[in-house]
C-alpha cells in the first residue's frame, strides 16, 4: 500500500511540476498565440516558403513596439507578416500611416483603399532606387479585433495580396 502511495504521489508531483514549467502564466507568449493564429506556415499560396517566426521591434510614432514577424521567401524576395497586439490597433495604424506619410515632402499620397478576406486594408505603394531606378515596392496593413497586421513588400501587388489574403484575417 505505501509503495503505491509514494508511486501515486511522485507521478502527481511530476505531473505539476512539468504543467509549471510549461505554462507559465505570467510569462507572455505573443509568438504562440498570434503564430498560430494569424500568422501562416502552411498552405500558403503557390511560389512562397515559410522560414520561420520571431519577435521584432517596430518604430511607430516614436514609440518602440513589440511585433510578432513571419518571414516567408517568394522567389528571391523575402517577404514578412508582422503582427502587433495592442488595445488600440486602429489608432497605432494611423500613427504608422501618419508616420509614412510624413516620410515624402510632396502631397505624394502612398496610399490605397482595398478589400479582401471580409474587410478593409490599405495597400501602401513606397518607392526605391534599384540600380539607379525607381521601382515601386508594395505592402498592406490592416487592424482586425486587438491586432495591427503589416504584409510586404513586393515589386508585384498581386504577390503581396496573395500573402496577406493568406492570413485569413
Amino acid at each position: 500500500m505505501s509503495n503505491k502511495f509514494v508511486l501515486l504521489s511522485i507521478l502527481l508531483v511530476t505531473a505539476v511540476f512539468i504543467s509549471g514549467c510549461i505554462f507559465d502564466k505570467n510569462k507572455e507568449t505573443p509568438v504562440n498565440k498570434i503564430g498560430s493564429d494569424i500568422i501562416p506556415a502552411a498552405g500558403l499560396p503557390p511560389g512562397f516558403t515559410y522560414m520561420g517566426t520571431h519577435d521584432a521591434k517596430l518604430d511607430i510614432g516614436g514609440s518602440s513596439v513589440n511585433a510578432t514577424e513571419g518571414v516567408y521567401r517568394n522567389g528571391g524576395d523575402d517577404m514578412y507578416i508582422q503582427v502587433i497586439q495592442n488595445d488600440k490597433p486602429e489608432t497605432l495604424l494611423a500613427q504608422y500611416k501618419l508616420q509614412l506619410k510624413q516620410q515624402y515632402k510632396s502631397d505624394y499620397n502612398p496610399f490605397e483603399d482595398i478589400s479582401f478576406n471580409g474587410h478593409n486594408a490599405t495597400k501602401v505603394t513606397d518607392y526605391t532606387t534599384v540600380k539607379g531606378e525607381q521601382k515601386a515596392r508594395y505592402s498592406v496593413m490592416w487592424t482586425n479585433e486587438t491586432f495591427m497586421i503589416l504584409v510586404g513588400s513586393s515589386f508585384d501587388p498581386q504577390v503581396v495580396s496573395a500573402l496577406a489574403t493568406a492570413t485569413g484575417h
